[in-house]
């Protein structure tokens, strides 16, 4: 496999009461997909070879998403049809949730229903998945997928990889958008990611997404075997978690109301946010696609919705305003005093019971720092604290929250 690397330096983080804060932008770069001939499911182009090559020499392009480490075509096929079965060991429930993923995908996009079958050994013919600490690619979240006369054999020696491995066989299949039986070629891939960090960003608080189309976002991101879903929370249009300790931060924050009329004649009110009960089903469900949730608190910037709900406790003294219904950067920012940090740190409290993630996002980025330099009691704070001016504030106000983490 081979997506993308996070930029920023990541600093492990281990228990609740000593987790470090880190900044964490990761993104993906995919391989693309070409077109094949009707029918055909695979021409694999050997390892190391490009992706394109010309029309007169080259095979047709790969199916997989991304590209596999190692590709070896052999001779003869395979055919998997109505009939096939889909073999697994009993009892290893990651290689059952594997399977029925596999069995889903093709029910949706070929209309093949095939049955998964728990059996010490593997039947004639069939597509079989196996968790071996001896499966032949050692790296972690690798796989190895073998096809010929016999049968499709997948194995990996983790959960993930086992995943990884049935969904690639999910591409060999779906060469084209035609249902019912299709036949693979004879060949033997050995695949691996390049980068243990496969990220994609989903901003819901400038516009929210509901449960469903989270679900929707992980199961596009297990297809392109990408693996930390960055969920960007919080910011100046929208406070979209729960906090039960504050619940003016959704009661007020989740909602605005643009002064545009639109297509209804009268301003129309917009937001949403997820129930902590929500949250916990989202990084259930992604914890089955092996995709961890790393949830983003954007602070001291982009706080408006924040301050919207809670202007005494949060924000800079005097500062008064609704949640954001504009894009830009807004000079709203989490103000610096004890009672701001004392009420931060209670969300915090709340945030990292739900998301077993190693990390957190705490933003950072565009903090306007206007409000602070005309604040009477900001300046007076950075004097006590012997700091010199507010950028070096906000370095402050950063260690403050590392040190709780």
């Amino acid at each position: 496999m081979s997506t993308s690397a996070p930029t920023a330096r990541l600093t492990p983080v281990a228990p609740l009461s000593s987790r470090l804060l880190t900044l964490v932008f990761a993104a993906a770069s995919l391989a693309g997909c070409g077109q094949r001939a009707p029918g055909t499911a695979l021409a694999v182009a050997t390892a190391g070879a490009p992706a394109a090559a010309t029309a007169n020499t080259a095979s047709p392009p790969s199916p997989l998403i991304p590209e596999a480490a190692e590709v070896k075509r052999g001779s003869g096929s395979f055919t998997v049809g109505t009939g096939t079965v889909i073999s697994i060991v009993p009892g290893d429930a990651d290689a059952r949730r594997s399977a029925e993923h596999l069995a889903d995908l093709l029910q949706r996009t070929r209309g093949l229903r095939l049955e998964v079958r728990a059996e010490t050994s593997a039947s004639p013919g069939s597509i079989r998945l196996e968790r071996s600490a001896q499966a032949p690619v050692a790296h972690k979240e690798g796989y190895s997928l073998d096809v010929d006369a016999k049968g499709v054999r997948i194995a990996a020696r983790d959960g993930a990889g086992l995943l990884y491995g049935a969904i690639s066989a999910w591409q060999l299949m779906t060469p084209d958008a035609r249902k019912g039986e299709v036949q693979l070629p004879s060949v033997a891939i050995r695949d691996w990611p390049r980068f243990s960090w496969r990220g994609q960003h989903l901003d819901v608080a400038r516009h929210f997404h509901d449960v469903p189309t989270v679900k929707h976002v992980l199961d596009t991101m297990a297809l392109h075997k990408l693996n930390v879903l960055h969920w960007h929370l919080t910011d100046d249009q929208g406070w979209r978690i729960e906090i039960k300790r504050y619940p003016k931060l959704t009661e007020v924050g989740a909602w605005r109301t643009p002064p545009g009329a639109g297509q209804h004649g009268t301003p129309q009110r917009y937001g949403g946010f997820y129930t902590q009960e929500q949250i916990s089903e989202i990084v259930a469900y992604a914890a089955r696609l092996h995709i961890t949730v790393l949830p983003e608190l954007d602070m001291p910037g982009h706080a408006q919705a924040a301050v919207a709900a809670y202007p005494e406790e949060v924000g800079v003294p005097g500062a008064r305003t609704q949640v954001g219904v504009d894009w830009g950067v807004n000079p709203y920012l989490f103000n610096t005093s004890e009672r701001s940090l004392s009420f931060i740190t209670n969300v915090l409290d709340e945030v990292l019971t739900l998301f077993p993630s190693t990390y957190i996002h705490i933003g950072g980025d565009e903090a306007v720092k206007d409000q602070w330099e005309a604040s009477p009691a900001v300046r007076a704070q950075m004097r006590k604290l012997g700091i010199k001016d507010a950028h070096a504030m906000q370095g402050w106000f950063n260690e403050q929250l590392a040190a709780y983490l």
